[in-house]
């Protein structure tokens, strides 16, 4: 039988500062969405050498002065 990819949801990149990229979840996710998204997110900062940071579906950042 062949396997299915395990469909995580999208975030959407809310902005990038100085090596850093703020990604925020579309929707609300659930402990295991959010986990699996962490692990994918850790992967990529690895390979890429950026610093991701996956804020709340509530929150958005704002430039401080």
């Amino acid at each position: 039988m062949p396997r299915t990819k395990s469909k995580a949801p999208e975030a959407v990149e809310l902005k990038q500062t100085e090596g850093v990229l703020y990604l925020k979840a579309k929707r609300p996710l659930t402990v295991r969405e959010h986990e699996e998204l962490s692990q994918k997110l850790r992967y990529e900062m690895k390979k890429t050498g950026l610093t991701m940071v996956l804020v709340p579906f509530s929150l958005d950042p704002v430039e401080g002065e």
